[in-house]
């Protein structure tokens, strides 16, 4: 049951009130909560929503601050430094990266059980590549560059020093087919959830297209986290993996930089 306070929305969890910006109770309700499953995948995907909830909300809240903020400078270079980040988690060197990773981590001999996985993830590649080439974009009309090669020589337009996100996706290949879904859950809502945050206080057209036109594909990916819990993670062996990835990425450090692998705090 949803209650209204102010500007937020408030449900109750297992006998705790947790209170919510009304993008992600919105996308709670057209995205998370409505399936065509049921069962025992569908039931542990519940319980993980339960433990991503409080931090989904903490990212729109810090989205639409960030927003607010970049449109207060006093010049344009947010709207680059912006790209540059995009372009480190997204260009094609990191996208092939990424995306080499998940298909790899199925085996030659469970290519016909996973073989609904490996078309969604295949498919991802090209997404994430068109996506570096959006942010690039930014860049070229914004006048910041005038190739994209000159990207190549830039640290701030390579460097993903994250453990969330490209350090827990070296190590998929030697964890287990479905442990990308908890992260495809997890990380693909957040991208999903920054999007609209951010589109509801931006109107620059050169962002509000370079976010636009990635929002449906973003989406998409998340529906590949859900899908594949709901149909695949039927048993406690299948969930242990995955379940394993949501321990990994809702500890609070993980978000962070790591100095190890060049963050700067």
């Amino acid at each position: 049951m949803a209650t209204y306070r102010g500007a937020e929305t408030c449900i109750t969890v297992k006998r705790k009130e947790i209170c919510m910006q009304p993008l992600l109770q919105d996308f709670l309700d057209k995205w998370v909560y409505p399936t065509g499953f049921s069962g025992p995948g569908l039931d542990f995907r519940l319980r993980q929503t339960e433990r991503c909830i409080p931090l989904w909300d903490k990212l729109v809240t810090q989205a639409i601050q960030s927003a607010e903020q970049d449109l207060k400078a006093g010049s344009d270079e947010w709207k680059a430094a912006r790209a540059r980040a995009g372009y480190a988690a997204e260009g094609p060197f990191m996208s092939i990266k990424q995306m080499s990773t998940q298909i790899l981590s199925v085996t030659v001999d469970e290519q016909s059980k996973y073989i609904d996985l490996q078309r969604m993830r295949a498919r991802q590649i090209w997404d994430e590549v068109k996506h570096g080439q959006l942010h690039a974009d930014v860049l070229l009309r914004g006048g910041w560059i005038k190739r994209e090669e000159e990207l190549m020589n830039d640290a701030r337009a390579n460097t993903q020093p994250k453990l969330s996100y490209f350090g827990m996706t070296a190590m998929f290949p030697h964890i287990h087919p479905l442990a990308r879904a908890g992260q495809h859950y997890y990380i693909e809502a957040m991208a999903c959830l920054g999007i609209s945050a951010t589109l509801s206080v931006i109107d620059d057209p050169l962002i509000r297209h370079q976010l636009r036109s990635q929002e449906a594909e973003e989406m998409m990916h998340f529906m590949e986290g859900k899908y594949q819990i709901d149909a695949y993670a039927l048993t406690p062996e299948d969930q242990k993996p995955i379940e394993e990835v949501f321990d990994f990425l809702l500890r609070p450090w993980v978000s962070e930089p790591s100095r190890a692998l060049g963050g700067s705090t």
